[in-house]
């Protein structure tokens, strides 16, 4: 039996995986599921409620009313709240499912990895809230984030984006992925390297790809 306790999995990495690679039983995974849900809806919440990524209503905000500009800030909060929903399950169920197809470790395992993978995610996000309210710098460009450099370097959009999704975070994720996975897993480290490394690239183009299109639909409806 092995209770989970994410702080212990990150901080005594070596102890704790030892445990869980030998439990035939897994507790508190459930309670903390729900405590992270929590996290999450609540960082975005707070995230819209500050009014980080309202630019689709604050273009056009000379052109509404006082109801109508309410009523607009009301449903941006409702798909904040929709999105972090999605962010949670993609995070927790979907890169775990990933990771599962190409490691001998149990799905619910899995899990308990990308449980603290979110936390650092989770992380991240607050910091842009500073960020953006006092200094006006988007995620894309934050002193974390490759994006500054690679703005240096080119005016494409979608190459900022790209650079602007790999964080010192984003690094760290890696990192204890990788980890984790060489201790649990019977793979490869070769395969573990290539399995993380692709995935993540996967995810920042596709985070790069919806900043820039987004972007490019907003203008367009302007």
């Amino acid at each position: 039996m092995y209770s989970v306790n994410l702080a212990q999995l990150f901080l005594r990495r070596d102890d704790h995986l030892f445990r869980l690679k030998r439990a035939e039983k897994i507790k508190n995974v459930w309670n903390l599921m729900f405590i992270l849900l929590a996290l999450t809806l609540v960082t975005y919440i707070w995230m819209a409620w500050l009014g980080l990524g309202t630019d689709a209503i604050s273009m056009n905000m000379a052109d509404l009313n006082r109801v109508e500009y309410e009523f607009r800030k009301a449903w941006f909060v409702i798909g904040r709240v929709g999105y972090a929903l999605v962010f949670f399950l993609f995070i927790l169920f979907v890169s775990s499912f990933f990771f599962w197809l190409f490691n001998d470790v149990a799905y619910k395992k899995m899990i308990i990895m990308q449980m603290n993978v979110l936390l650092i995610l989770l992380l991240e996000r607050i910091t842009w809230i500073p960020l953006m309210v006092y200094a006006g710098i988007d995620w894309f460009v934050s002193p974390f984030s490759f994006g500054v450099i690679a703005s240096y370097f080119t005016n494409l959009g979608y190459v900022v984006y790209f650079f602007g999704a790999i964080s010192l975070f984003q690094l760290l994720v890696m990192w204890y992925q990788i980890k984790w996975l060489s201790t649990m897993s019977s793979t490869k480290k070769i395969w573990i390297w290539v399995g993380v490394i692709a995935w993540h690239v996967l995810l920042w183009a596709g985070t790069a790809a919806l900043s820039f299109y987004h972007l490019e639909l907003l203008y367009l409806i302007r």
